[in-house]
């Protein structure tokens, strides 16, 4: 569109709007009356003739301006379609949600049709078709897991003292009946494994050579300050979850400890798929949970 087109555009939109305001005020003097001096009816007539030449020049004018604009079809070949509204009697609209209502109520019918012919001729109550013995077959044993005493616990922690390997476990009470076991893996790190009867309930491992913030009490909760410790914390979570068993605790605790102790290798072991050692900075902190051989962190995937 050229610069003498917008302005052709620009002035018949003026002369629009001053069409608009004369024929505003012939009906305005039409619904309202003329204020004239008693004895000069003419001026009335006069008046609207006025106003009515008014608005026959303004429309003169808008008439010849609207002459020489050129038609938009060729660069908007849709824009004349853009002023027609589309008709309500003719749009489809509302026998689509008829239609749609209808279906839905037929849905329902039928799906209530179908609920009480299931529910008169069907009748599936398996608690009554289901025998005593039965029944009592389906009983699930209540997990033990956690109600083992404390003597069982030392007996535990004496027999992987026994065990070669570096791995030292030390019975503590610090929350009452419950232990937390303080294992120390050689000269590599220390984990704290709070258990519940037999059944491990949180796991953090820190470095051997890390001291307890505050010695006054056992601190389960503070990580260590070593990214490579934190990692192993993480495994060991996981492993936590990996073992669980509460109807089987003692295969389940030791099963974590033999998978922890292969964390003696965390500094000399390579990967078992890259092959270093170190990668970013790291060991590898992670052992598979079957063949718990190490792996890092994104070669174990």
């Amino acid at each position: 569109m050229t610069e003498n087109q917008t302005e052709n555009i620009i002035q018949t939109i003026k002369l629009t709007q001053k069409l608009r305001a004369s024929v505003a005020h012939v009906f305005q003097n039409l619904g309202d009356g003329c204020s004239v001096a008693k004895g000069n009816e003419k001026q009335i007539l006069n008046t609207f003739h006025e106003s009515l030449l008014d608005v026959n020049n303004d429309f003169s004018e808008l008439e010849k301006a609207c002459g020489s604009l050129q038609s938009l079809s060729s660069v908007i070949p849709n824009s004349i379609y853009l002023s027609i509204d589309p008709a309500i009697d003719k749009s489809p609209v509302y026998t689509q949600i008829f239609q749609a209502y209808k279906w839905s109520n037929k849905v329902s019918d039928l799906a209530g049709y179908g609920a009480s012919v299931l529910d008169a001729h069907v009748k599936i109550k398996r608690t009554q078709q289901m025998g005593a013995a039965q029944a009592k077959k389906l009983k699930r044993t209540p997990p033990t897991g956690h109600a083992y005493g404390p003597s069982i616990v030392e007996n535990y922690a004496a027999r992987f003292n026994q065990k070669a390997g570096g791995l030292s476990v030390q019975v503590t009470r610090p929350l009452g009946s419950h232990a937390v076991l303080q294992v120390t893996l050689g000269h590599i790190l220390k984990a704290q494994v709070a258990l519940r009867g037999l059944m491990i309930e949180w796991v953090n491992v820190r470095g051997y050579t890390e001291e307890n913030p505050d010695e006054s009490k056992l601190e389960l909760w503070s990580k260590s300050k070593y990214l490579v410790f934190q990692k192993v914390t993480e495994s060991a979570t996981a492993a936590t979850l990996h073992f669980y068993s509460p109807h089987n605790a003692e295969l389940s605790l030791t099963s974590f400890m033999h998978w922890f102790q292969r964390y003696r290798t965390l500094f000399s072991a390579s990967c078992q798929k890259c092959g270093k050692h170190y990668l970013n900075g790291l060991p590898p902190t992670w052992r598979d949970l079957r063949t718990t051989e190490p792996y890092h962190d994104v070669c174990r995937q």
